[in-house]
């Protein structure tokens, strides 16, 4: 049996007891990884041929890169560019049960294989677990090894390190479920009980009328009559403060307040495209005038023809001359530009991480505003991986009282929640394709006084209780009155 090597090392002797040790650090499921040999700080640790399954499971930010408006320049040289998501919170925990935070762990995507891996694992304080370290593995070249990486609500990550891994053990973890996508990891369910948590406060809220306010930084009660009424009352009634990070978000639970069936799922702006690079020449050109401002509105579905701004919204990949080798490159068009094909739901998403775009296209085939797929997934991911939805409805407050206060409005949620589970960057991308979810734009531009400037990108459904079909694997109605 071998010493533990620093004081990141765990060991048990039962699947039940790294259960509860990931139970008593707040985790819902975890990721597990018998390490071959050759795995260390030195070597990437492979670990899915689909990156989706670290995506769906964990809070990663995606490198973003612009893209050119040109039709003859592309973004970069083929096979230059290798996406990579950094974890937005990673922490290694010792044996006494304090975590460190790591410096810069992070996900590399290989498309061409494909697969995913994992890199960087020091700590803020310069140390890591040694039995990560290639001095380690060429010591120990028989040790076994598992690597634990546990998601707690919101999709923080925390990391352990086990040695001495017994037969049983490792035969027990051997019949976990598998982790979708990857042939070597297993996924553990930890039973935390968030959601009924979260349904019995919610009991306590629906049906009856609450007046329209807000909690401040430091816990006060403020009338609220801004369009996020509905939202912000909620929070209150649950005790959120607001804030950009974490809106209306509990438990790692999303919620989501609408007054209508039509609802505002997210608001990426786009990052290339004559948008990002002027403002103002976009909305000149595609704008129309409206008094002393410009505008640009209208319902933009995928492959359809806006009349009101004449620009298509399209999602568009590129693909190699021959799919799968490395060193193969784009697909061209006889000047030499990449040449984009429609979007294809059939193939690996992992495969063409550096080749999907999502655009607003002018008839001359100018890109006026894009969105890669960095940007919508960034926006999208595990914030959106259970979402709980409340219907609302806002009526003028009755309470003289409390109106004179500056409660100008009622709210009153239904008692009927939809509980939305398991979402992807694939169907994000299949429901934008297929007309589901559309842009509804809404950017003002007002010349002279930037004070006044609006950006705004909407994207849409127009029936919540429909679409969630397909944008959700599980989907459930509550009534919270029985």
């Amino acid at each position: 049996m071998l010493n533990p090597p620093s004081d990141f090392e765990h060991q048990a002797s039962s699947l039940d007891e790294i259960t509860r040790t990931l139970q008593n650090l707040g985790a819902d499921r975890a990721v597990l990884k018998m390490l071959p040999r050759n795995a260390n700080d030195k070597n990437q640790i492979y670990f899915a041929s689909s990156f989706s399954s670290l995506y769906n499971n964990f809070d990663l930010t995606l490198s973003e890169r612009g893209a050119s408006t040109s039709l003859t320049k592309d973004r970069s040289a083929p096979g230059s560019y290798i996406p990579e998501a950094v974890f937005n919170a990673f922490s290694w925990v010792r044996r006494d049960g304090s975590l460190v935070q790591a410096r810069n762990v992070k996900v590399i995507i290989y498309t061409q294989y494909p697969e995913a891996r994992l890199s960087g694992f020091t700590t803020i304080d310069n140390s890591m677990p040694k039995s990560l370290s290639i001095d380690f593995t060429k010591a120990n070249p028989e040790a076994k090894r598992l690597l634990v990486l546990g998601r707690l609500p919101g999709g923080a990550c925390v990391a352990l390190m086990y040695l001495n891994i017994s037969v049983e053990l490792e035969a027990a973890i051997a019949a976990l479920p598998g982790l979708e996508g990857s042939r070597v990891c297993k996924l553990l369910q930890i039973d935390q009980n968030l959601s009924e948590r979260l349904f019995n406060q919610l009991a306590a809220v629906v049906g009856r009328p609450m007046k329209g306010c807000r909690l401040d930084a430091s816990g006060n009660t403020l009338p609220f009559t801004g369009t996020q009424v509905c939202g912000y009352t909620l929070e209150h009634a649950l005790g959120i403060a607001p804030n950009s990070d974490k809106d209306g978000d509990l438990y790692g639970i999303e919620l989501k307040t609408h007054t209508q069936v039509k609802v505002t799922l997210f608001t990426p702006e786009p990052d290339f495209g004559i948008y990002a690079d002027s403002f103002e020449g976009f909305m000149r050109r595609f704008g129309y005038e409206s008094g002393e401002e410009f505008r640009v509105t209208g319902i933009h579905r995928a492959n359809v023809r806006c009349a009101k701004s004449g620009l298509t919204l399209k999602v568009r990949e590129y693909r190699v001359a021959i799919p799968g080798d490395k060193k193969s490159d784009w697909i061209r068009d006889e000047d030499g530009s990449r040449q984009p094909f429609p979007y294809d739901p059939t193939t690996d998403l992992t495969s063409k991480m550096n080749g999907i775009e999502v655009i607003l296209e002018a008839d001359d085939g100018t890109v006026a505003a894009g969105w890669s797929l960095q940007r919508l997934m960034n926006n999208w991911g595990v914030k959106h991986n259970e979402v709980m939805y409340l219907s609302a409805q806002k009526t003028a407050n009755a309470n003289v009282e409390e109106a004179s206060q500056g409660y100008e409005y009622q709210v009153t949620y239904a008692p009927k929640v939809i509980w939305c589970r398991e979402t992807s960057a694939e169907r994000l991308f299949q429901a934008i394709n297929d007309g589901v979810i559309y842009l509804d734009p809404a950017p003002k531009f007002v010349p002279g006084n930037t004070s006044k400037n609006k950006r705004r990108a909407q994207w849409r459904v127009n029936n919540i209780i429909k679409a969630i079909e397909t944008l959700y694997v599980h989907t459930e109605v509550r009534d919270l009155t029985t």
